[in-house]
């Protein structure tokens, strides 16, 4: 029981676009979108077996199934992708592909397809890490001044309010891929569930567990889409590729 699995995460709504009926991993960039760019940077590493794709409803189902048949025809070998519904929560997506890793499944590799910068070399780094640490995620220094502010309104944003610094050096911005043993995540998302807690990214459930999780800085841009503004943006990163 050694196998790499990756959960590909492309069911999320996208309420910040401020658009129902723009499918953001699915619009245009350039001649490709977010989802079948996350997905090729799975197709191509060493250690990757095969991807769960959890996804929103049945005609995005089908379309998301187009580009995985057109990043198979790029490519050199093929996953057989387990598609699996999602969950009202992050939480519920991610528990509903953990129940349908196959036994075999040791590593699962949980990545929002909105962050579709991510590149190969990088999921086969964290792979030889995951292997010797148990769990290992994307993420990057906080370089902001940070400060926190007690009993903010935001109906109210422009009155003075009384701030406090927050010691930046301890502070770690949380991307994806994040990859950890199946059964840690397991033991973590059934406590969640159980109590009810938001889970916003899966270091969240292992926490919970009480295990410690490896860093990785991939030195480059890792951008999650979130409104049109992001756009440009990726569109830039895209063309200097």
């Amino acid at each position: 029981m050694n196998d790499h699995y990756a959960i590909l995460l492309a069911g999320g709504k996208g309420t910040r676009m401020n658009s129902p009926e723009t499918d953001k991993l699915l619009a245009p960039l350039h001649n490709t979108n977010a989802f079948r760019l996350s997905y090729e940077a799975f197709l191509g590493t060493e250690k990757i077996n095969n991807a769960i794709i959890v996804y929103r409803e049945r005609e995005q189902k089908d379309n998301l199934m187009k580009e995985i048949l057109t990043a198979h025809e790029h490519s050199n070998r093929e996953f057989d992708p387990i598609f699996v519904k999602g969950g009202k929560e992050r939480r519920d997506s991610v528990s509903n592909a953990l129940m349908n890793c196959p036994a075999n499944c040791e590593f699962v590799y949980v990545h929002d397809c909105a962050r579709p910068m991510i590149k190969k070399e990088t999921i086969d780094e964290m792979g030889k890490v995951v292997s010797v640490t148990g769990a290992v995620v994307i993420a990057r220094p906080v370089q902001d001044t940070i400060k926190e502010i007690e009993d903010f309104d935001t109906m109210d944003i422009s009155k003075p309010y009384p701030t406090k610094s927050i010691n930046r050096s301890k502070l770690w911005i949380m991307e994806t891929p994040q990859v950890a043993k199946k059964e840690w995540l397991v033991q973590g998302m059934t406590i969640a569930l159980e109590k009810k807690l938001v889970i916003t990214d899966e270091v969240s459930a292992l926490e919970l567990i009480g295990k410690k999780v490896s860093l990785l800085n991939p030195e480059y841009p890792n951008p999650k889409i979130t409104s049109h503004s992001d756009w440009p943006y990726l569109k830039f990163l895209l063309s200097s590729k």
